[in-house]
């Protein structure tokens, strides 16, 4: 009696099963890659946030000082209105500190929000974020000449009136509260390519001028806001 040894025939996978292997796998790398790139622009949001976050406190912490230190104060109310409550404090966009130094040498720095511009750098024209910057501008005059100097210190301002100032009798300040919020700052770099139109794409081309502004990462990133209160020592 011979008998032959089992071999029972392999069936491999049909067409139908392929499909549907192929279709979980495609779905489970489609949602890998959107959660990926998720947690790629959050992390970039979050890095842009902290930069934005260390830059404004820096300025804060700058013009806290100053008015610390500082003995006289511009803009204050005229007159009588500093004696009336809705004149004075009040808010506004600009604070000034003014010295004399023993050559009569008068300097003025004024810290204040402008309407956001574009500044050329060599040859490239940068834009500075709106809708509000906050420039330095330094007034020295010495035998009646005026020199000037400024700067942007912070762009991507939300608010023109930033700083609330409350005057006492005699025009010295009693106290000053800073009130900040900025707009993030994007690590794109945008070039202008038409009217209202933005490309991440940059070429520079030698003796050309462009225009360029930093955007940011999300059109809808969270504000950052910095208050802080401050009094100048003398009125301590």
């Amino acid at each position: 009696m011979n008998t032959r040894p089992h071999n029972p025939r392999r069936r491999g996978f049909s067409l139908v099963e392929l499909l549907v292997a192929l279709t979980i796998s495609a779905t489970l790398l489609t949602s890998m890659m959107v959660a990926l790139d998720f947690m790629f622009k959050r992390y970039t949001l979050i890095s842009d946030s902290a930069s934005t976050h260390v830059v404004a406190r820096t300025v804060m912490h700058r013009v806290l000082s100053m008015i610390r230190t500082g003995s006289m104060f511009d803009p204050a109310p005229p007159g009588e209105a500093i004696f009336d409550i809705n004149r004075n404090p009040f808010d506004g966009n600009r604070v000034q500190f003014i010295s004399v130094d023993e050559d009569d040498r008068e300097v003025r720095v004024t810290v204040e929000t402008r309407d956001a511009s574009t500044m050329v750098v060599g040859q490239e024209r940068v834009e500075l974020r709106g809708p509000f910057v906050l420039w330095l501008v330094t007034s020295t005059t010495q035998d009646g000449a005026t020199t000037v100097e400024e700067r942007p210190l912070l762009d991507g301002i939300v608010r023109r009136d930033w700083i609330n100032l409350h005057f006492d009798v005699g025009n010295r300040l009693r106290r000053a509260t800073i009130d900040l919020e900025v707009l993030p700052i994007g690590s794109v770099v945008a070039e202008r390519q038409g009217n209202n139109t933005w490309s991440s794409t940059v070429t520079l081309e030698e003796g050309s001028t462009v225009d360029r502004r930093l955007l940011a990462v999300d059109p809808v990133s969270p504000t950052i806001r910095l208050v802080g209160s401050v009094s100048p020592r003398g009125e301590r």
